[in-house]
């Protein structure tokens, strides 16, 4: 915990620093503060600046405005700790606070009034009053942090929810920037930055022992709630797009190199929201009065929205692949797909994006432990880029219920969804109507506690009708017109010892029949593409794809 924050901090003042690099301290200090008996002596020695209300320096002021009162000084003297006095509008109030106020009011309607999230516990008169407590100094935010919330006391249950009982819910106050200065655009780092940290206050309203790793996916979405097109969070989206196989639920300390993923992850809830609708996340918050975050958002799926967690992960994998805003595309969509989609490099998108599959004829083999990186984590998923120039069966292993293997079939125009039969196994037989194809290998395992990788193989090669076709490929049995329109000749001196089946691409037999003649009736028979068994002595001696088109 003292690394992660000190090396986050030593990260933030570098000179080639970029906005991620900035600290979200409140994830942080509700490890600290929540587990403070547990806490050596050093790790104490570093937090215990933050578990007490800041004390300003020079003359404090104090500007109320709703629920929330704002702690500043325009005179101390202190460059990071000073707001600018300037008082355009001649209210005696800054204008960077009643910038400060303005945000407040919206983010307010938002949580409040649109949403309806419970209101964070009042604190009594710490503060002064029973307001939620603002506290404006750069100082006391610290180098290169944004903001942060602390929870301050636990009070059990939130006396502002009316329906509700809360086990551990905490009052917390607030701490913000007297400037963004070295932030990007300040007025977008100051929006977001009060919308993110609010949501912190509102979620320890509920309990301060919601997942850190679901806390900051709702607050870093919250910034796209209230803040839609300042997108200030999409410098967080390469956790996800470059890293596809990394847990969503990912805590920090799991795996270092991947510290901070949470914020990606925001890109969940949005999809989660647009296809439910925002006040779904209230939901889940109140599910996790009682339940970790994972069986909180499968429960409140199951419950109020048929559907389940594996199912929306899963619809949510196939959306990123496809990343488009078309309606027809539905449920694979995002209303910004446009936005989002020049933020996916295919380089680290596809699990072989360096190094696409191109399936010829030639059988192609893949070990997610030796070929790949070995980093299917729990909920998470692997792409692969593969075009083919025949007809393929693709055969996964092991069969998993944890795991879910899918191919996506994609054209220029349209898509189609594959899942594995109980043999784990896929097999395309109109491989010229797709321009690519997607092996998809999606993970969920929501009870490990683990980031060890799923290891699993798969092997591509000629589907079994192509096998058939090459076999008898200078048998002289001509089979035609092809597309058929009303009827198919079989064209043979040895039509009479046949007995012909039309059989479609899931299997089902359509039509079987014994030869009377050297032609069969398809008139009844739905467009569409199927294969046609020709039989002798009740053995194959030859297969053909056909296409019936009316």
């Amino acid at each position: 915990m003292i690394a992660q924050y000190k090396n986050g901090q030593l990260n933030a003042l570098k000179k080639d620093a970029k906005i991620h690099h900035k600290l979200w301290l409140t994830p942080i200090l509700k490890e600290a503060i929540l587990n403070w008996s547990d806490l050596t002596n050093e790790a104490k020695a570093v937090f215990k600046r933050f578990t007490t209300r800041p004390e300003i320096s020079g003359t404090v002021k104090k500007t109320e405005s709703g629920n929330f009162v704002f702690h500043y000084t325009t005179n101390s003297g202190f460059e990071d700790e000073d707001v600018d006095a300037t008082d355009a509008n001649s209210n005696n109030i800054p204008d960077y606070i009643d910038n400060l106020i303005s945000k407040f009011t919206a983010i307010n309607t938002k949580y409040h009034t649109n949403m309806g999230l419970t209101v964070p516990p009042t604190d009594g008169t710490t503060g002064g009053n029973a307001k939620y407590d603002v506290y404006i100094s750069g100082y006391e935010a610290g180098d290169g942090i944004y903001g942060w919330v602390s929870p301050d006391r636990k009070v059990g249950d939130n006396s502002n929810s009316t329906t509700l009982t809360e086990a551990d819910a905490y009052d917390s106050f607030m701490v913000l920037r007297n400037n963004y200065e070295g932030f990007g655009y300040q007025n977008i780092a100051l929006s977001v930055t009060a919308a993110h940290e609010y949501m912190h206050a509102v979620q320890f309203g509920y309990s301060g022992s919601m997942d850190s790793w679901f806390m900051e996916v709702g607050a870093t979405w919250s910034e796209e709630y209230v803040y839609s097109g300042y997108d200030d969070n999409f410098q967080y989206l390469s956790g996800i797009f470059d890293s596809p196989d990394v847990a969503l639920n990912l805590q920090d300390g799991e795996a270092e190199v991947f510290d901070g993923h949470w914020y990606s992850a925001w890109i969940f809830a949005q999809y989660l929201t647009e296809k439910t609708n925002p006040s779904i996340m209230k939901k889940i918050y109140e599910q996790c009065i009682k339940y970790y975050a994972i069986d909180a958002i499968d429960l409140e799926l199951q419950t109020n929205w048929q559907s389940s967690l594996k199912k929306v992960f899963t619809n949510f994998t196939i959306a990123n692949l496809l990343m488009t805003s078309n309606s027809g595309a539905n449920p694979y969509t995002y209303l910004r797909a446009n936005d989002y989609k020049p933020l996916i490099k295919t380089a680290y998108f596809y699990e072989n994006g360096t190094a696409p599959f191109n399936f010829t004829g030639t059988n192609i083999n893949w070990n997610s432990k030796t070929n790949g990186n070995n980093r299917l984590m729990r909920y998470s998923a692997d792409y692969f880029l593969l075009t083919a120039t025949k007809d393929f069966t693709i055969t996964f292993s092991p069969a998993n219920t944890e795991v879910l293997y899918l191919l996506v079939k994609i054209s220029a125009t349209s898509f189609a969804i594959e899942q594995a039969d109980a043999n784990a196994s896929i097999t395309v037989n109109d491989q010229e109507a797709w321009t690519n194809f997607v092996p998809l290998v999606v993970r969920f395992d929501r009870d490990i506690a683990t980031v060890a990788a799923f290891d699993y193989n798969f092997t591509i090669k000629n589907s079994i009708t192509s096998q058939i076709d090459d076999v008898n490929e200078v048998d002289l049995i001509s089979i035609y017109p092809n597309p058929a329109v009303n009827s198919i000749t079989i064209n043979s001196d040895k039509y009479e010892s046949y007995t012909v089946e039309i059989i479609d691409l899931t299997g089902k037999s359509i039509q079987k029949q014994k030869l009377m003649q050297n032609k069969i009736d398809v008139s009844s028979i739905e467009n569409g593409i199927y294969f046609l068994s020709i039989s002798e002595n009740n053995e194959i001696i030859k297969t053909q794809k056909i296409i019936i088109k009316h």
